[in-house]
């Protein structure tokens, strides 16, 4: 069985206009919504072994963020290819992912993160929010299998359900 939970980073701040896309931090509601995230992930005893994250600065301070507030101590791994909005760059990232790891959660972007999960499983959404977070199982025993195999669908939440 392996589980993946896709989190789009919370909201940044545009109001740097010297700043690159990728250099981009979050904003006050973003940093609020990660104590929000991570205490959610506990009620759902969510403890992933690994969290993989895009190299862009709103992706790293949400993993960090969050997973400061969980009580589960992932592994953080930044990982520059997921500084992409291609759901097919995704994808194969989750192809690829070790096989020794079962439960994962990844942080990362949209449009990419909208369409994975609507490639995954039976789910269609029209755009996940940022904070936002979708969960699918897979029933299989490596990751390379994903491809044959639709996920299960466990639920989808963003932080403004819980204000």
């Amino acid at each position: 069985m392996k589980k993946i939970t896709l989190l789009r980073h919370c909201k940044s701040d545009w109001s740097f206009d010297e700043l690159s896309d990728h250099d981009r931090p979050l904003n006050k509601r973003g940093k609020g919504d990660l104590s929000i995230i991570g205490h959610r992930f506990n009620q759902l005893n969510f403890a992933p072994e690994v969290c993989f994250h895009s190299s862009a600065k709103r992706a790293k301070d949400t993993a960090m963020g969050v997973v400061e507030y969980m009580d589960a101590t992932p592994t953080l791994e930044e990982r520059s290819e997921l500084y992409s909005f291609s759901a097919e760059t995704f994808f194969e990232f989750i192809r690829n992912i070790s096989d020794h790891h079962g439960d994962v959660l990844l942080v990362a972007h949209n449009p990419g993160l909208t369409d994975l999960i609507n490639f995954l499983g039976d789910v269609r959404i029209d755009n996940l929010p940022t904070g936002g977070y979708c969960q699918y199982e897979f029933d299989v025993d490596q990751w390379s299998e994903v491809a044959e195999a639709k996920g299960e669908y466990r639920f989808i939440e963003y932080p403004k359900m819980f204000k």
